[in-house]
C-alpha cells in the first residue's frame, strides 16, 4: 500500500525559503529557514516591499525606453521622463508615468503574475487592474488632471502566464474589452479614449527595441 504524505506547512515553507535563498544568492545548502528569528522575518517582510518597488521601477524605465522610440520622443523628453520616475517616491499617489508635453500621456505599471503559476488573475489582482484602468480613464483625485488627449498605457511583465491572464480578463469582461486592449505589433498608439496594454521585459537589449510581427493578440515588447 502506497503511503500517503500529509501536507506540513512548516516543512513546506522551510523547503521553499531555503531553495529561494540558495538559488538567489548562490548560498551553500543549509537550513536558513531554521535560523530565522522574529527580527530577521520582519526584515525580510520589509524587503519584499522594496523588491516589488525595484521591480516596478525597472519595468517603468524599460517602458520609457520603448515609449521614446514608439512616439519619436527627443532626448530631452525621454530624459525628463526617466528623471521624473527616479525622483518619485514609491508611495506617491500619482501615476507611474505622466507627462503633458510634448505628447500628453499617462501610464500605470503592473508587476502582477497570476497566482500559483496559473493563467488567470486572483480576485485581488483582477480588482487592482480594473481599478487602475478606471483611474487611467477617469483620473485620480490626488494626481494632476489628465487632458482629454492624453494617451493611456498599462504596462505588464512580458511572461506567458501574464499574457494568458490578460486574454482571459478581456474575454470575460465585455465592457472592459471596449476600454482596454493590448497594443498590436508595430501599431502606433493614437487613441486617447482607450487604455493600451503593453508588455515589457526587464534587461532587454535596446538593439531589439520593437518586436517583429506576432499574433494579433500579442503586444509589442516595451524594450
Amino acid at each position: 500500500m502506497t503511503p500517503t504524505h500529509t501536507y506540513q506547512r512548516d516543512e513546506n515553507l522551510r523547503q521553499r525559503i531555503n531553495a529561494f535563498l540558495q538559488d538567489a544568492f548562490q548560498l551553500p545548502s543549509d537550513d536558513y529557514y531554521g535560523k530565522l528569528k522574529l527580527k530577521s522575518l520582519l526584515g525580510m517582510k520589509s524587503a519584499l516591499s522594496d523588491i516589488n518597488n525595484a521591480l516596478t521601477m525597472h519595468l517603468t524605465l524599460e517602458f520609457i525606453d520603448w515609449l521614446a522610440l514608439a512616439l519619436s520622443l527627443d532626448v530631452d523628453a525621454s530624459t525628463k521622463l526617466r528623471a521624473d520616475v527616479l525622483r518619485s517616491k514609491p508611495s506617491s499617489n500619482g501615476y507611474d508615468v505622466q507627462s503633458s508635453a510634448p505628447i500628453p500621456l499617462v501610464a500605470e505599471v503592473k508587476c502582477n503574475v497570476p497566482i500559483n503559476c496559473g493563467k488567470k488573475y486572483g480576485a485581488a489582482q483582477k480588482a487592482g487592474i480594473l481599478k487602475d484602468i478606471n483611474a487611467l480613464l477617469q483620473g485620480k483625485s490626488k494626481a494632476s488632471p489628465l487632458g482629454t488627449d492624453a494617451l493611456k498605457f498599462m504596462v505588464f511583465l512580458d511572461l506567458p502566464e501574464v499574457r494568458a491572464a490578460n486574454e482571459h480578463l478581456i474575454a470575460s469582461n465585455g465592457k472592459l474589452s471596449r476600454a482596454f486592449r493590448i497594443l498590436k505589433a508595430n501599431e502606433v498608439p493614437s487613441d486617447p479614449t482607450v487604455v493600451y496594454g503593453v508588455y515589457a521585459t526587464i534587461g532587454a537589449t535596446h538593439s531589439a527595441t520593437i518586436s517583429g510581427e506576432v499574433d494579433s493578440s500579442r503586444a509589442i515588447h516595451a524594450r
